[in-house]
């Protein structure tokens, strides 16, 4: 398997390094440059070709958000993660850009090398003091008007039913247990008002949720 390649966007340089060096003590990962504006990560991106970005949201000139925005309507396929001191503050911004995660500097390693890889896998990363329905809600429609169906976390379940994994390897992607599988797939049935998982997956395409 490929090596994940990280490109690092920070104004500050310890911080730079600090994840630099983090990151590559995992042999998964490569970090294949470091830029210290959104300017600069505009310039770099199309010859570094990474595939995840771990963006800060306030810097001189361009900020995170904005240089998001810019990578979207580029095209690039890179998946971009906010990593910021803000709690919440540019949540809603970095959902309705197309941010892909959105975590806290203060992440511990292990935490932040899951986060990387839910986000490979396709699925969205965000610290946990932030409600998961509410990114989920964000990134899907860009909506603050009305509740979600499903958390995140549900969300992330069904597309893995979809793929017609069994609860054991959705577990493991989701790095949680089997029993917290069962309990969520329980709670995707009742909100969908179905008795399996061949409904579940049926019914979350009409609802545009798959």
């Amino acid at each position: 398997m490929e090596a994940v390649k990280i490109l690092i966007v920070d104004d500050q340089q310890m911080v730079r390094e600090g994840l630099h060096r983090m990151l590559e003590l995992d042999e998964g990962i490569v970090v294949v440059g470091e830029a210290k504006s959104g300017e600069e990560c505009l310039a770099v991106v199309d010859s570094l070709n990474p595939d995840i970005i771990l963006m800060d949201v306030r810097m001189p000139g361009m900020g995170g958000i904005e240089c998001t925005r810019q990578l979207k309507q580029k095209g690039i396929a890179a998946k971009i993660i906010i990593l910021t001191v803000y709690e919440d503050k540019y949540l809603a911004q970095a959902a309705e850009v197309g941010a892909a995660g959105y975590l806290l500097k203060d992440i511990n390693r292990q935490d932040l090398l899951k986060a990387i890889q839910l986000t490979v896998d396709g699925f969205s990363a965000f610290t946990p003091s932030i409600t998961q329905s509410l990114f989920a809600q964000l990134a899907s429609k860009g909506n603050l008007n009305s509740e979600p169906l499903l958390t995140a976390r549900q969300l992330s379940i069904l597309r893995l039913m979809a793929s017609g994994i069994t609860n054991r390897e959705i577990a493991a992607k989701l790095y949680l247990s089997e029993a917290t599988i069962k309990r969520e797939t329980n709670s995707v049935f009742t909100k969908l008002d179905v008795n399996d998982r061949a409904q579940a997956v049926s019914e979350g395409y009409k609802r545009n949720l798959l």
